[in-house]
């Protein structure tokens, strides 16, 4: 049949958009992050900060790109439908019918149309790869200086890690009550919840005061229920934040800044993670595209060496395709008008271990 497994195609389309969602959240996170100076502001640090506002660039690169990477992927199945809708009415209406009159119509409109798909999300993949490198550069200058920081105050290295292991904890926290978007949500039109969740992470003192050392903020996707309720009835996050107060009391001011330079450092981490992932769907989209090239390339074959057009099993089917691409393009086309309903804000504070 002409036409992929409308589930496989909008699973792959769904992948897809998750990834493109957690890419603008990790991006905004990396250009809003911030970095305070100490009292007594090591050389280490400060060259934390210049690296951090590398990825604070690449991320805006990509939030100024991803209209031009994305969008071109998601028109391809509305272009490519509404070209098949026209054979598909061509041949209901009897007005194609002998073997060259379909050679000429499925070489003229079809591979046209899907070597124009192959080459628009070639195009998008690679765009995608230069991002993605982008981020992977700042990767071993950001760790170089991060770790500078970390072979100067070797004598607090066990409490800096204890600290730095409840940071990734809480990080990872937060990451699991997070949903992922279904093909189902998206095409039932279900509401996607965005939440800010922002984390504070101050210097503490022995006094009980603390002084502003580093922020930053990501969103957090759900589905039919706030990210806030959520996370404030799981207990888990409030022992967390408590664990890391607790820790950081025993720590000086640089290494408590050490420790959270890690923060940043695992913000990197899930840029290149989650941009890998998307590399990963936009070839296997080009493929999807380049196995029904090679369907209509068969058919055009079968009709050059003599078959019958009108038994021939591809052309029988086009009626039922034409219904899948609709339907395969009208989930695509969903997608950028996704309903969106901003969540109550979240604030994550081990000064103030209550999500709130």
């Amino acid at each position: 049949m002409l036409s992929p497994s409308i589930n496989v195609a909008n699973s792959l389309l769904a992948q897809a958009f998750n990834e493109t969602l957690r890419l603008d959240s990790y991006s905004v996170s990396a250009g809003g992050t911030t970095i305070g100076v100490l009292h007594k502001d090591p050389e280490w640090l400060a060259s934390v900060r210049s690296r951090l506002a590398m990825l604070g660039q690449a991320g805006s690169k990509w939030i100024m790109d991803k209209p031009e990477i994305w969008s071109p992927v998601l028109t391809q199945f509305a272009d490519y439908a509404s070209a098949f809708a026209g054979v598909a009415d061509t041949q209901a209406k009897g007005r194609i019918t002998t073997s060259d009159q379909w050679i000429k119509l499925l070489k003229e409109v079809l591979l046209s149309s899907l070597n124009t798909s192959i080459n628009v999300t070639n195009a998008s993949a690679d765009a995608l790869k230069s991002h993605y490198q982008a981020f992977k550069n700042i990767q071993p200058l950001l760790e170089g200086s991060i770790n500078a920081g970390w072979a100067e105050l070797q004598d607090e290295e066990q409490q800096m890690v204890k600290i730095a292991e409840q940071l990734t904890r809480l990080q990872d926290l937060v990451g699991s009550l997070e949903d992922s978007i279904t093909s189902g949500d998206i095409s039932t039109g279900q509401s996607v919840v965005t939440t800010t969740v922002k984390t504070i992470y101050n210097i503490a003192m022995e006094t009980g005061e603390s002084f502003s050392f580093l922020g930053m903020a990501a969103s957090a996707f759900t589905v039919g229920k706030f990210y806030y309720d959520i996370i404030t009835k799981t207990a888990e996050v409030g022992e967390t934040l408590q664990q890391i107060a607790k820790l950081q009391i025993e720590a000086s001011d640089e290494a408590q800044a050490a420790a959270g330079t890690k923060l940043v450092l695992r913000l990197l981490y899930n840029l290149e993670l989650t941009f890998s992932q998307i590399v990963d769907v936009m070839p296997q989209i080009v493929t999807m595209w380049s196995t029904e090239r090679d369907k209509i390339q068969q058919t055009v074959q079968a009709l050059q060496a003599g078959a019958d057009p009108t038994t021939l099993f591809d052309l029988f089917t086009i009626p039922i395709a034409n219904s899948n691409w609709q339907a395969i393009s009208k989930f695509a086309l969903a997608i950028p008008s996704t309903k969106t309903t901003v969540g109550p804000p979240v604030t994550l504070d081990p000064q103030h271990p209550i999500a709130t």
